[in-house]
């Protein structure tokens, strides 16, 4: 792909203003490590065959791809799907195969959920399409094992955020390539927290102390949660406890306890809050009735700020830091020989260094690979937000959640309920962690 056509899609579309995500802090050993590895790909390039060629130029000269059309599902919308668009057509203009690469809108998560599902079923399933891992469970033998695609014709894989390649190989191969993440982050109201005396909350401890400060003052609950099930099992990382495998639950234990004392007293003290009839935090704060909330890196450009300072922070701690990380992959379906390799094209340039930070600075997402946070552009982006910033700062410590057991979806949506109803009654500690473990294993 032409970097000068990339340079100036980089710049148009930071031009158009959003917020992004974070990153894989780099190893200080890595650079020369990286080094090494180069100077070895670029000495493996360069070797001569037999016949006089390199064989850099005999792996060129074998890739033989007909013109084709490739038809990618995706759910992305607004601003997101302008720079995927812009992204594909700068592919499609520039690809020296002739392949085309056609989108398919298929609505919310949910319609592309169902549209996949459905597809598989009646063996219908596009070429390629964005797809979270616990959607794939039911149709995983349907999906394009890219082993070998990665092995032969793939840069540098370890270029790639280590949470989000461990994530792509879920189920034994890789399944996949990362596509659009996000993680979590504290949005908060800096001024009010000023004015209080603290400084941004690291610890579980601080969340409880600045909370209560919160409530003595303002007679308002102080936190909040978008995602209820994310929170719980963040929780129990923090405090180095497991979650939920082909088992069932694993953290019937004393740190597990410990985990839901933390949570639930945060809720049946008042110094948290469910969203209720205000649908999203990101509306509450903006109308400064709460003081911060824990939510998806790519939800700051839905908070108003007026009047006040607003701050971003990683998510608080406590034995262990753990961010939970969100987002689809780039999943294959097609099973013809030659679509194969034109999907693969498109594949490797959507996570691409260049088209990578394109993608992040135009739309909130991260990058998926270390190369791309450490570009001057990407860089200089972050310098100047602070979502981004915060962001990267946890960024060692990212996890995504395991989906590879069949009851992955069904234990999600449970959690999320049984929490509310727990935070609603005001349940104690020990009747929370009881129920919820019982609701999570009965959802196998």
């Amino acid at each position: 792909m032409k970097k000068k056509m990339v340079a100036t899609l980089l710049t148009a579309v930071m031009a158009a203003g959003a917020l992004a995500g974070c990153a894989q802090k780099v190893d200080p050993n890595a650079d020369t490590a990286a080094s090494k590895d180069e100077a070895t790909q670029e000495t493996t390039k360069e070797e001569t065959t037999q016949d006089g060629t390199t064989t850099e130029q005999a792996t060129s000269e074998e890739k033989t791809i007909e013109p084709c059309e490739i038809e990618f599902w995706h759910g992305m919308s607004n601003t997101q799907e302008e720079v995927l668009t812009q992204l594909t057509n700068d592919f499609n203009s520039n690809n020296e195969y002739g392949i085309t690469v056609t989108l398919v809108n298929q609505g919310s998560y949910g319609d592309l959920s169902q549209k996949l599902q459905a597809a598989a079923a009646a063996d219908g399933l596009p070429d390629m399409a964005q797809a979270y891992n616990n959607w794939l469970n039911p149709y995983i033998d349907k999906v394009v094992d890219l082993t070998n695609f990665v092995e032969t014709d793939f840069d540098n894989y370890d270029d790639i955020v280590e949470a989000y390649r461990n994530e792509c190989s879920e189920f034994g191969f890789i399944h996949a390539l990362p596509f659009n993440k996000s993680t979590y982050v504290m949005f908060y109201n800096k001024t009010v927290l000023d004015e209080l005396g603290f400084e941004a909350p690291k610890t579980w401890d601080d969340l409880t102390t600045i909370g209560k400060a919160y409530v003595e003052k303002y007679g308002n609950p102080a936190w909040g949660v978008d995602d209820l099930a994310g929170f719980v099992e963040a929780s129990l990382r923090q405090n180095g406890e497991g979650y939920v495998d082909e088992t069932g639950a694993l953290f019937n234990t004393d740190g597990g306890l410990e985990t839901m004392t933390y949570i639930m007293d945060l809720y049946n003290n008042g110094y948290a809050r469910l969203v209720g009839e205000d649908k999203y935090f990101s509306n509450v704060l903006s109308a400064q009735s709460m003081l911060g909330y824990i939510g998806s890196s790519t939800g700051a450009s839905y908070i108003t700020v007026d009047g006040w300072e607003m701050g971003v922070c990683p998510v608080p701690s406590n034995k262990e830091s753990a961010a939970y990380c969100a987002g689809t992959n780039l999943v294959m379906f097609t099973q013809d020989a030659n679509k194969q390799l034109a999907a693969w094209e498109y594949m490797k340039w959507l996570t691409s260094e260049e088209a990578t930070v394109t993608w992040a600075t135009g739309t909130g997402y991260l990058p998926v690979r270390t190369s791309a946070y450490e570009s001057a552009d990407y860089q200089n982006f972050m310098a100047s937000d602070v979502t981004a910033t915060a962001a990267y700062e946890q960024s060692d410590a990212f996890f995504t959640s395991l989906a590879s057991y069949d009851a992955s979806n069904d234990v999600r949506t449970a959690v999320a309920a049984k929490m509310e109803e727990l935070i609603l009654d005001e349940t104690a500690p020990q009747d929370a962690l009881d129920a919820l473990v019982e609701e999570i294993n009965a959802q196998f």
